[in-house]
């Protein structure tokens, strides 16, 4: 495997010699790159950490309301209400909680993209860190 993507980045962002890019002009505004390669690199992976937590975040709170469309959804269905309100509400919950689920498949695969993205290869174990259930009826 090469070098690493952070690498690459402090030194295209320290190289005086580069031309101007869009996707470096922001970088070169946002970091301080008057100082050494290290103060850099430790700027640059500390911003990469803390995209990759806000993804995992983002899975961690979509997971949260599906556990919480789940627990509405078995609640009702534990009455002994089957009127037509308790069956609107219980199609509504449902509804959600399989809009919900999208939503945090979606952002698993993010999770993982960013991931792999970074480097971090091996992402098998995400499906068992982050189990997504499956969709109710």
């Amino acid at each position: 495997m090469g070098e690493p993507t952070w690498k690459r980045l402090v030194e295209e962002l320290r190289a005086n010699d580069q031309p101007r890019t869009a996707h470096l002009d922001p970088l070169r505004d946002r970091f301080s790159i008057a100082g050494s390669f290290r103060e850099l690199a430790r700027e640059v992976l500390s911003e990469m950490a803390c995209a990759l937590r806000r993804s995992e975040d983002k899975v961690t709170a979509s997971l949260e309301r599906l556990d919480r469309h789940a627990k509405a959804i078995d609640e009702l269905r534990a009455s002994k209400r089957r009127d037509e309100r308790w069956r609107r509400a219980i199609g509504e919950r449902i509804d959600a909680f399989n809009c919900e689920r999208d939503v945090a498949a979606h952002s698993l695969w993010e999770l993982r993209v960013h991931r792999e993205a970074l480097g971090f290869l091996r992402n098998d174990d995400l499906a068992d860190l982050f189990p997504i259930p499956p969709r109710r009826d």
